[in-house]
């Protein structure tokens, strides 16, 4: 037996789809096609080999999953070809069209009943990923013809189930359903036991189609009329006949819903749509006329197509959990287990299903093992951010905490490792995001509280206080002194003392707190010494706390207001100032210069210290100074500030160190490593992404003065590949310096053409070691750390330069032959300050050129101008060419040559 391929089934030009056709093998087949069957069946086998290669590397690539499932297809490897299906069913949802493809094959090999069981089973699995029409309808026929009737009812019934109350595409399942009974109630005669009740399920049928709120449910209406006369009396169908017209009513106020539906493309759109469609069921149920409208299962339907269609957009995680809700209040168990793994699948990275499914298994008295297995699940789709995966954990540990029995060690230390693996999970997997975690002081609390241990839940909190700022959060000091207080044994006052003054002493965010809880203690425990101390040391800490918290106020007021400002909008300086051009018009510009130079100054004077983010960036490879960045401080505030910390002042400059050119984004936890190899650091305070100095900066002090010059000997040392400039700290501004000499220095070698491979000082001292003794081997790089393929050789003494020199000019080094020379800087070419008859001083200095400004005169001005000029300079008595001076042209004389006179 072989299993083929036909390209068209019944017709249909859906993509992907195939109908398998069992054939009997022909055994006449010539040799020829056998050898050409080979050659592609060999070609797909490699074709397989390199999907699976490219899915191990890439397990969520969707269309690799595919082709490879359609590769083993082509091979009729059915076993392999089911695994690849189930393989991408755990990592993704699968499509409605490839759900479809697996259905409708696996319906041609099912011949037992444990394959038609099989092929339930995926039908299920199928709608549970997608609400789709095709499937329900593909499921509904398959039923019809599954085997017996009671079967075939029971399949149709988990299909009305889902699809049932779909005002749209629901009549199709119901007359699919009556098509059943029916053809069962002709197999009977009127003398059949069970005549009359198959007649009653035919009638039932007719009867639940024209009281719901289904497209052409009025089709139904005659049989059922022609039906019920001969079962019941008039009543019964007046009775159904009052159901049918609410019913469509109830159509006719949904129906503009589904018509925007079919004609909304946009997914949010759609999602809009669809949520005022489920508040306006929601409405039309409180009303009494409609109550047999199945209102419950209207809303079931619109959550599970809605979740369908939206699911890219941000409200489906809302859709989901109502629908999770609704079907909690209204459906049975199966159907809360049916909805509970539609939400984890169509939304597994979100904490919030996983933790309802565990919920729903202890609700149920289900074992330890199945809620593990569930948190397992959930811990292997992985969650979107820290918070979920916290959730997670948490709701885990409760259930745990709920099945503890305190009283017996075992359990106590089953408890323990449980928090243990939680805490340590969520650090390796989250990193300093996990330092602020609501899980230790979990753990804590029960051991306080519940294991009354609290020795070990001290342990915990000061394990707590090691990562990231928890010792500067308040809520973990509150949290500890109420514990502490309240714990048994009872704590003595001198350590519940002691532990208010540390957690004063430590708390940076919110000190109040911690200052309430000290004074509360003395006042009800605290002797005259005790709550005077207090009093003060609290006093001291609020004040600094508030002092800071308003310097930060005012800070972030002020950028608020400066974001505020309408830059299209013009001062009322401006206005002043024209008002001045007009009254000194005419007047020589330099004495407006001078006024302007004196605003300019007393603007400069009032700059803050910081640099300003949108500063330009310079781009020259030379180091900035760090001073242009503390140059905008106003002389009074310097001479304040000097003179109220005169010895402090000079002490903090001289420990200082300034780092410059780091990453944009600089790691700051790598930086402070780094720094601190050079001594204890103080503070450290970094400004990223300052375009002006080409990167970030950073601010370090240290206790002493020697660990900023150690620091400053290892200049240019690289961090994160990049290589920081450090330099000493000075207030006083003072233009940017060169620390190389730039003299010939004839025990100095300049190296160029070096191959980046060998830019290393390790590859470089190897070259010229050999030669003498090294005092310094300097890479030249960019700003990002990268070689420019230059570098200074520096020796102790001139001899073993010069048989450097002799030895390795144009030598062979990698794949270049590398150029040396005596270190020779050329000599600087300062800016020349005579100044030029007729040319402002901004010329000389660099600013806009004669030859740039002459493009704006007119030709005839630029002529004029240069022939006044030559008149000048010739002696006196000379004539001019036609033998008459020029003159400057007149208004008069551009009107004439305008109008061609």
């Amino acid at each position: 037996m072989a299993i083929v391929e036909d390209e068209v089934r019944n017709g249909s030009e859906e993509e992907n789809e195939i109908e398998v056709v069992v054939e009997e093998d022909d055994g006449d087949q010539d040799s020829d096609d056998s050898d050409d069957d080979d050659d592609d069946e060999a070609a797909i086998e490699k074709k397989v080999a390199d999907l699976v290669l490219r899915i191990a590397d890439d397990p969520y690539n969707y269309n690799d999953h595919i082709d490879l499932i359609q590769a083993l297809w082509s091979l009729s490897e059915l076993d392999r070809w089911r695994s690849a299906f189930d393989r991408l069913q755990k990592l993704s949802l699968l499509r409605a069209e490839h759900w479809l493809l697996r259905l409708q094959t696996e319906e041609t090999l099912a011949h037992t009943p444990q394959s038609r069981e099989h092929i339930a089973n995926l039908f299920q699995q199928a709608t549970i990923d997608c609400y789709s029409i095709p499937i329900l309808s593909e499921w509904c026929s398959w039923s019809m013809t599954a085997g017996e009737a009671i079967s075939a009812r029971e399949q149709l019934d988990e299909v009305l189930s889902r699809a049932g109350a779909d005002p749209l595409s629901g009549k199709i399942f119901w007359d699919a359903k009556l098509e059943l009974e029916k053809a069962k109630l002709e197999t009977m005669n009127e003398e059949h036991p069970s005549y009359k009740e198959q007649k009653k399920r035919v009638l039932w049928c007719l009867e639940e189609a024209v009281s719901r709120p289904l497209l052409r449910s009025e089709e139904a209406w005659p049989q059922l009329q022609e039906l019920a006369v001969t079962m019941y009396d008039q009543e019964y169908v007046d009775k159904v006949k009052k159901q049918h017209d609410a019913a469509l009513e109830y159509l006719q106020k949904i129906s503009p819903f589904e018509d925007r539906l079919l004609t909304t493309e946009d997914a949010e759109e759609k999602c809009k749509v669809y949520q005022e469609y489920i508040d306006t069921v929601k409405e039309l149920s409180h009303e009494d006329k409609y109550s047999e409208c199945d209102s419950r299962g209207i809303l079931k339907v619109l959550y599970d197509r809605a979740t369908t269609e939206c699911l890219s957009c941000e409200a489906s995680h809302g859709l989901l959990l109502a629908f999770v809700r609704h079907v909690r209040n209204t459906s049975s168990r199966a159907t809360i287990h049916r909805v509970l793994e539609l939400c984890a699948r169509r939304c597994p990275r979100k904490a919030t299903f996983w933790i309802l499914k565990m919920q729903q298994a202890e609700h149920e008295n289900k074992g330890i093992d199945e809620v593990k297995s569930i948190f397992e699940s959930a811990l292997s789709k992985g969650m979107d951010s820290y918070k979920q995966a916290e959730a997670l954990w948490l709701s885990y540990l409760e259930q745990s905490r709920r099945r503890t029995d305190f009283a017996t060690q075992d359990h106590v230390d089953r408890l323990r490792r449980t928090f243990r693996l939680a805490w340590d999970s969520l650090a390796e997997a989250w990193g300093d995001e996990a330092n602020d975690s609501e899980i230790p002081l979990f753990w804590a609390r029960l051991e306080y509280k519940r294991i009354k241990d609290p020795a070990q839940g001290k342990e915990i909190f000061e394990e707590i206080f090691k990562y990231g700022e928890n010792k500067t959060l308040s809520k973990y000091w509150e949290a500890l002194i109420n514990l502490e207080r309240t714990r048994d044994p009872p704590a003595p006052e001198r350590k519940l003392r002691d532990l208010h003054k540390r957690a004063l002493r430590c708390v940076n965010d919110y000190p109040p707190a911690v200052a309430r809880l000290w004074t509360d203690y003395e006042r009800d425990f605290g002797q005259l010494a005790t709550g005077v101390e207090c009093a003060e040391l609290c006093e001291e800490k609020l004040q600094k706390w508030r002092e800071s918290y308003q310097a930060m106020k005012d800070k972030m007021i002020g950028q608020k207001k400066k974001g505020k400002q309408i830059p299209n909008k013009k001062p009322k300086v401006d206005n002043k100032k024209k008002k001045d051009e007009k009254t000194n018009k005419g007047k020589r510009k330099s004495d407006d210069s001078s006024e302007n130079t004196e605003v300019k100054r007393k603007k400069d004077a009032d700059m803050e210290v910081d640099v300003p983010d949108e500063e330009g960036d310079t781009g020259g490879g030379v180091k900035r100074s760090h001073d242009e960045d503390e140059g905008g401080k106003t002389e009074n505030k310097r001479q304040r500030r000097d003179s109220s910390t005169e010895t402090g002042g000079s002490g903090r400059e001289a420990c200082t160190l300034f780092v410059s050119n780091l990453e944009f984004k600089v790691n700051e936890q790598n930086l402070r490593n780094k720094l601190s190899e050079y001594g204890d650091i103080v503070s450290m305070r970094v400004r990223a992404g300052v375009k002006a100095f080409g990167g970030s900066i950073c601010y370090c002090q240290y206790k002493s003065p020697e660990s900023v010059d150690k620091a400053v000997e290892h200049d240019r040392t690289p961090l994160d590949g990049r290589p920081m400039f450090l330099s000493r700290y000075s207030a006083t501004k003072s233009k940017p310096t060169f620390k190389y000499a730039m003299t010939t220095e004839r025990n100095k070698l300049f190296v160029r053409n070096l191959p980046y491979s060998h830019c290393t000082k390790e590859a470089l001292t190897e070259i010229f070691e050999k030669f003498g003794k090294l005092k310094d081997v300097r890479v030249v790089t960019f700003k990002d750390g990268k070689p420019k393929g230059l570098a200074y050789i520096d020796y102790e003494e001139e001899k073993p330069a010069s048989e450097a020199l002799d030895k390795t000019n144009g030598l062979l080094v990698g794949d270049r032959k590398i150029e040396v020379a005596v270190s020779a800087p050329p000599p600087k070419q300062e800016a020349s300050t005579s100044v030029s008859l007729g040319l402002p001083k901004r010329d000389v200095a660099g600013g806009m050129r004669r030859t740039q400004l002459s493009s704006f005169i007119p030709r005839v001005l630029q002529t004029a101008t240069t022939s006044t000029s030559t008149s000048k300079s010739t002696s006196n008595g000379s004539s001019h060419e036609n033998g008459a001076e020029k003159r400057p042209l007149s208004n008069t004389d551009f009107r004439n040559m305008l109008l061609n006179k």
